[in-house]
């Protein structure tokens, strides 16, 4: 558990640097319909309304890389982890969403505005009775730098 705890920093502590562009942003998707995020350094920061209620989650950048052949035009893709969660209208339901998470981001030079579309892909877990399933989850947005 140790190597495994060491090992997991030493990846972060590699990765800093290598995130999302930082600055706020929109997204629209699956949970959340309509969103607002923040994005620092390797974390990012979300929040909005699901098609059933509100939703939330925070995402940790691993690496980012741009795209061979497409260097030119800004493309590059990330990969990283994430924890989502979300609360049904009325209180009735709470689900808890971690998952691993795929983008490309294209970071345009004039307005500063870079759209991203990204999958994710994980488990979910709803309460109060524990029902388990898989996760598959998308988004596009735009972050304002």
């Amino acid at each position: 558990m140790r190597k495994f705890f060491w090992g997991l920093l030493g990846m972060f502590a590699l990765s800093v640097g290598f995130a999302q562009t930082p600055g706020v942003g929109f997204y629209s998707g699956y949970p959340t319909y309509l969103g607002f995020q923040y994005q620092s350094a390797n974390l990012r920061l979300g929040a909005g309304f699901g098609f059933f209620g509100i939703a939330g989650d925070a995402a940790l950048i691993l690496a980012k890389t741009s795209l061979p052949g497409y260097s030119s035009m800004g493309m590059s893709w990330y990969y990283g982890l994430g924890l989502g969660a979300s609360v049904a209208f009325g209180g009735t339901v709470f689900g808890v969403y971690p998952h691993g998470l795929v983008g490309v981001e294209i970071q345009l030079p004039d307005p500063a505005i870079n759209p991203y579309l990204e999958g994710q892909l994980g488990a979910h877990v709803l309460f109060p009775t524990p029902i388990f399933g898989p996760y598959f989850a998308g988004r596009v947005g735009v972050i304002l730098r």
